[in-house]
């Protein structure tokens, strides 16, 4: 029976040390004072609020409450800081905060109220910038995020037929700075309507523009060929010795051949090189038809490869309509490709992989002279930046422009 009993002192025992760990840090199940002396700095859309907390042991954290387009928010401060933000407005309106103090119960106390007034938005620093142009296929815009954040640029265009506006594409961008094509419209006038949203569902107005895509077509993929055999005189440039003469061709995987590359495919295997090669690499191209070129996508090899390995980092595309003369060839085209994240080889964010997986597109500059040759300069890839030596992969590419 002694046994029993020590037993049963032992599980009180642990039962009581179970209770105990999870009660409230303070047993005061008072509220705390209230802070005192609120001040604040207006923001883009939002408002810095400073205060003097109260000298309260039961003080654990300060709650500010708010309200966005008609719905309450609220965001905490702990009680190591001494200030809170307040974030979400579409406009430069006054508006009321009130700040509480809370306990380690969860017990608030009074409110406190200021009232704040923040600068514009910067959905509206955003929408001022906006500078949209022609583009083939469809149009091109500009835009400046000085402030930063996640922002939505809303693309619509007018619908004659009903007289109203149907929204065509969203583009969504954190960036500080950039630009962004809508395709697929036809060489017409027409209105177009752009506006500009944030994570808070804040809308600027609409900014019309009435433009016409400039003509262009997919060049056809069963035309294109393999030009690494044709004994054509490729411009190699420095570092290379052989300048004027035919390049050596550098092979490829078996399972990877020429004709991956422009397959239709843009998850399976493409076009890979045989490695270690003398960087940089030429890959001769013949499009099958003379055509002024408007842009070109590339989908990089995914996966663990992602802006790693041979996928390309820096290139040139040269043309030419008479490839035996080494010094027909014009340069198109100069890249450097640009990881969304900034972050190191071998590191990628569910942004990198959204481009490699959505492909990513380059113009070619207005003035581009209609050619049906091209050589793709592969100068380095990600897995060897400025090497010597190297080698290329990509798993689809596809040329728009104007068929002459």
């Amino acid at each position: 029976m002694k046994k029993i009993s020590a037993y049963l002192l032992l599980i009180a025992a642990l039962a009581a040390c179970k209770e105990e760990g999870a009660s409230p840090l303070s047993k005061n199940g008072n509220a705390p004072q209230p802070i005192s002396s609120p001040s604040f700095t207006p923001l883009p859309g939002a408002a810095k609020i400073t205060y003097t907390l109260p000298d309260d042991q039961n003080l654990a954290y300060v709650r500010a409450e708010f309200e966005v387009n008609g719905e309450k928010r609220e965001t905490k401060a702990s009680f190591y800081k001494r200030e809170v933000i307040v974030e979400g407005f579409g406009d430069v309106s006054e508006r009321t905060v009130k700040l509480y103090s809370v306990s380690y119960a969860e017990q608030s106390s009074a409110p406190v109220e200021i009232k704040i007034k923040p600068l514009p938005p910067a959905i509206d620093t955003v929408f001022k910038s906006l500078a949209v142009r022609e583009s083939f296929g469809g149009i091109n815009t500009s835009y400046k995020n000085t402030f930063g954040g996640n922002i939505v640029i809303g693309v619509l265009v007018w619908n004659e037929h009903d007289n109203a506006w149907d929204h065509y594409d969203n583009y969504y961008t954190a960036a500080d700075s950039g630009n962004f094509s809508v395709r697929g419209l036809p060489a017409v006038q027409a209105k177009f309507g752009l506006f500009v949203r944030d994570r808070w569902e804040n809308h600027t107005d609409t900014m019309e523009v009435t433009l016409t895509p400039i003509y262009e077509e997919e060049l056809d993929k069963k035309k294109i060929t393999d030009g690494r055999k044709k004994n054509w005189a490729i411009p190699q440039l420095f570092p290379l010795p052989q300048s004027g003469k035919p390049i050596v061709e550098p092979g490829n995987l078996s399972s990877w051949p020429f004709g991956n590359m422009f397959d239709g495919n843009t998850t399976g295997n493409g076009f890979h090189t045989s490695e270690n090669k003398d960087q940089p690499i030429w890959i001769p191209i013949d499009l099958g038809v003379t055509a002024r070129l408007s842009r070109y996508k590339l989908w990089q090899r995914p996966g663990g490869y992602a802006f790693s390995h041979g996928n390309p980092h820096q290139w040139e595309i040269w043309g030419t309509n008479t490839p035996k003369d080494v010094n027909s060839w014009v340069l198109l085209d100069a890249r450097t490709m640009v990881k969304p994240s900034g972050l190191p080889l071998g590191e990628v964010t569910n942004e990198d992989n959204l481009v490699v997986t959505n492909g990513q597109e380059y113009e070619f500059p207005v003035n581009t002279p209609a050619v049906r040759y091209i050589a793709w300069k592969h100068i380095d890839s990600w897995a060897s930046v400025q090497g010597m030596l190297g080698f290329f992969h990509v798993v689809e590419m596809t040329f728009w422009g104007q068929v002459q």
